[in-house]
């Protein structure tokens, strides 16, 4: 009787895979890292074996990302990324919109504005009775 193995087991040692891939990590050193025997991410990899549901959670945590985004596929917000917006979350909306401005290195559209409406004073052409 052939086994077949579910489409999950395949995902997830593609996934994890990638994510050392892409990190420059070995199965090995990543086993080591996370504290399991040295041959348990390989198993993972080749498909043998699933993670446990905390095992897995260590994996993200290496990694900087949420079960989410490892399921997703999506690793680009980090956990710094994950921080900042709820760090804006609690921003008001003008505090958001003046942090914006900072980070995109300009001037808020208001003070270009009201530079415009209160044209700093020039100065004057010398007249005939200054002479």
């Amino acid at each position: 009787m052939d086994k077949k193995r579910p489409l999950d087991t395949k995902f997830i040692a593609e996934r994890i895979t990638k994510l050392r891939l892409d990190h420059n990590i070995s199965e090995y050193q990543l086993s080591l890292d996370l504290g399991f025997s040295k041959g348990y991410i390989q198993a993972i990899s080749s498909g043998n074996i699933l993670p446990s549901l905390s095992a897995l959670y260590k994996i993200c945590e290496y990694f900087e990302i949420t079960p989410e985004q490892f399921f997703s596929g999506n690793n680009s917000d980090t956990r710094l990324l994950n921080d900042l917006l709820d760090a804006l979350r609690e921003m008001t909306p003008e505090e958001q919109y003046t942090l914006y401005h900072f980070l995109k290195g300009g001037k808020l559209p208001e003070l270009k504005k009201r530079r415009k409406l209160n044209p700093a004073p020039q100065a004057k052409p010398p007249q005939e009775s200054d002479r």
